[in-house]
């Protein structure tokens, strides 16, 4: 018998186990990684976690709801909730996997280096015509250009914008600014630097970005989907990440089945965040998810936690407010596809 589907958002919680192993995860996760350039210690002989996920499943469930309620609530607990969650996951997950490795690099040019912080300034602020700029002079920058925490900066705000051009702006500064050519080239190089463990999570993100802007995209979505069986979550996490930014219509499909099928919820929340609003997708692209996700809201199999997904990232893709009925969700959708 599969669990009981919940009818109000304050009844779509996980059990406690889930909640711990959850949230061990995603502090794990979402730790930004040091450089591997850096003198940290990487692999077997790294420190551990202070608090290990089968220390904190050892606490009792009434520490597990502390933790949970000062975390400001977690994991499906209420749509609201979710929707905290979501967004957080995302913007540590574009600010994680990036930044590790560089591909052409000469003589830095301080007044190109200067431009680039500027434009991607006037993009986070929404200008559309910096985002043009960004698009058309970005192949200038490469080698000659890099990160910074003043670009790091706009180009994360940028990429958190839900303007679609933005984004892409933001992504080809990425290429550039890492010094990744925008050819048959850049891709060779990612694919080089993929197979290296301490670049992985880099490359995985980059080779997405260097799809999107239109080199190879189904290659590059191949190379990636490679590592979604990987056994380190954060591979595979960063591979949900990286697909999303190819933005593909193939790719919509990956995600679906990473958020039903994975067994990690980091994982999950990734393809959920991609599905709801993060990554290079249209909204048409996010409504074909749509349909998949309104019929997963009467599978008896799916678990509260991912029902309350399910419902925050249909509430994104369509701008309702529907709470959780099913019969809402389907009437929306089903209208919604016969005015296309």
């Amino acid at each position: 018998m599969g669990p009981r589907i919940p009818k109000a958002a304050e009844e779509i919680r996980p059990a406690d186990e889930d909640i711990a192993r959850a949230l061990a995860e995603i502090a794990k996760t979402s730790t930004p990684l040091p450089s591997a350039t850096s003198n940290i210690p990487i692999g077997p002989g790294s420190p551990k976690p202070q608090a290990p996920r089968e220390q904190m499943l050892a606490q009792p469930s009434v520490k597990v709801r502390i933790l949970v309620t000062a975390l400001g609530a977690v994991l499906g607990l209420s749509l609201v909730a979710a929707n905290l969650v979501l967004r957080n996951v995302q913007r540590a997950s574009r600010q994680q996997y990036r930044g590790r490795r560089v591909g052409t690099r000469s003589a830095l040019d301080p007044s190109m280096q200067a431009e680039a912080e500027q434009l991607l300034e006037r993009v986070a602020a929404g200008d559309s015509g910096a985002a043009d700029q960004v698009l058309s002079q970005a192949a200038n920058w490469t080698g000659k250009t890099q990160r910074t925490p003043k670009s790091e900066q706009w180009m994360g705000a940028a990429l958190n914008l839900p303007d679609r051009h933005a984004r892409e702006a933001a992504v080809r500064a990425e290429l550039a600014l890492d010094g990744v050519t925008t050819d048959e080239a850049g891709l060779k190089y990612l694919e080089s630097a993929v197979a290296v463990a301490s670049n992985r999570q880099w490359a995985l993100w980059m080779l997405g970005a260097i799809g999107n802007r239109g080199v190879d995209p189904a290659h590059a979505a191949k190379v990636i989907e490679t590592y979604l069986a990987d056994p380190n979550v954060n591979v595979r996490a960063a591979a949900v990440n990286g697909l999303a930014i190819v933005g593909t219509d193939e790719t919509i499909a990956i995600m679906l089945d990473r958020f039903r099928n994975d067994p990690s919820p980091v994982v999950q929340e990734r393809a959920a965040c991609s599905l709801a609003e993060a990554g290079m997708y249209t909204h048409e692209q996010r409504m074909v998810a749509a349909g998949t996700l309104v019929n997963w809201l009467d599978d008896p199999l799916i678990t509260g936690q991912k029902r309350g997904w399910t419902l925050h990232a249909l509430h994104d893709i369509s701008g309702q407010n529907l709470g959780t009925s099913s019969g809402a969700w389907r009437e929306w959708y089903q209208n919604s596809a016969a005015s296309r």
